[in-house]
């Protein structure tokens, strides 16, 4: 005798049907298992317990995400240079791992080591940009040192936050080296960050963050007429394959030739380079390879002259910028502003902004 099928109530039209059944014969209706009683749901439920138990192992701490004081100006001029001399204990101890630091201090955050060279009262010779009544400018200069030995890093004024006794402060945007840049790998600069203070303040405090997703950030204090006397190691060592003058570099989207790489001036009265500094401007050409748009613009370029970042200058009226549809070209400039006495001089491309690929030309001038 044949086997007899459990029978179940359709959930829709109250009809019996065949306990395996996905769809009821009678009202068309589908029959599905309560989520708790699904395979996936479980498997998810156990992912979700192994990854809480996991991230609750690797919770933060003082040590701010990684940030760890590395060296002292005072005593290791080279520390955050000098890649031959680690600067990190065998053991680390409970006093390295900090959060505040002080002019002098040099700490390593992820592929960047940063030292905190000075600070001080900024006076503006602008009689227009003078501080409100009551209030000062005041400057914490810093260098930033990329360690990675492929990526890229960003430095932005924008990541510094202001206190005075625990009160935000205005930026204040009108200094002579503002710290604004991005570092090729090895590469380096030094800026400072500016803000308009109560002169009455007891306690300054300038807030660096570190991750902008996770909002870690470490604080330096403001320490008044201050001067650690660090001074960035330069890098004399020309790029091998820097393309020169006349070179071309192709690619399945895009060739770029280096047209041309001179000393230049500008018409402007009120724009000059800083005294010890010149301008330099390179003219290149693109042409789009590909099938598809390209765009092209002088925010893609850095200019380094011994390792350290140049400021771009913008008083040119053929910087290149340019949106190319395919088999298209574009001319056009970029201009910096460069150390009198640099020995190497290079502007870099950068052609992918995901893998930090870049194309190096020399603009030494030799």
């Amino acid at each position: 005798m044949a086997k007899q099928s459990k029978l179940i109530t359709c959930k829709h039209c109250g009809q019996e049907i065949a306990a395996g059944a996905k769809t009821c014969p009678h009202c068309g209706g589908k029959n599905k298992k309560p989520i708790y009683k699904r395979v996936w749901f479980w498997v998810l439920i156990v992912i979700v317990l192994i990854g809480a138990i996991g991230g609750g192992g690797g919770s933060k701490d003082s040590s701010n995400n990684g940030d760890k004081k590395v060296g002292e100006v005072a005593s290791t001029q080279s520390t955050a240079a000098d890649k031959n001399q680690s600067t990190e204990p065998a053991t680390e101890k409970a006093e390295d791992v900090q959060t505040v630091y002080k002019v002098g201090d040099i700490l390593h955050d992820g592929n960047m080591d940063i030292v905190y060279v000075s600070s001080g009262d900024y006076q503006e010779d602008n009689e227009f940009m003078q501080p409100a009544e009551g209030k000062k400018y005041i400057f914490m200069n810093f260098a930033f040192i990329n360690t990675s030995d492929k990526s890229d890093s960003s430095i932005s004024f924008y990541s510094f936050e202001c206190y005075a006794d625990g009160y935000s402060c205005d930026a204040y945007y009108g200094g002579d080296d503002d710290l604004s840049a991005t570092l090729s790998a090895g590469r380096s600069t030094q800026g400072s960050v500016y803000f308009e203070v109560p002169t009455d303040a007891k306690e300054i405090e300038v807030e660096y963050e570190t991750n902008m997703f996770a909002q870690d950030k470490i604080t330096f204090v403001f320490e008044g007429d201050k001067d650690s006397g660090y001074v960035l190691e330069k890098n004399t060592t020309a790029t091998e394959g820097a393309l020169k003058v006349g070179e071309k570099i192709e690619s399945k989207s895009l060739n770029v030739t280096y047209l041309s790489c001179e000393a230049d001036s500008s018409d402007n009265m009120f724009i000059n380079p800083k005294d010890g500094y010149h301008y330099v401007t390179c003219e290149f050409e693109f042409e789009n390879v590909s099938k598809s748009d390209l765009s092209v613009s002088y925010f893609s370029f850095d200019c380094y002259a011994d390792g350290v970042n140049c400021d771009g200058a913008y008083f040119r009226d053929d910087a290149i910028s340019a949106t190319l549809s395919a088999g298209r070209k574009a001319k056009g400039t970029v201009t910096f502003e460069v150390p009198d006495n640099a020995t190497i001089v290079e502007v870099e491309y950068l052609a992918n902004y995901w893998t930090s690929n870049r194309v190096v030309f020399d603009a030494s001038g030799k």
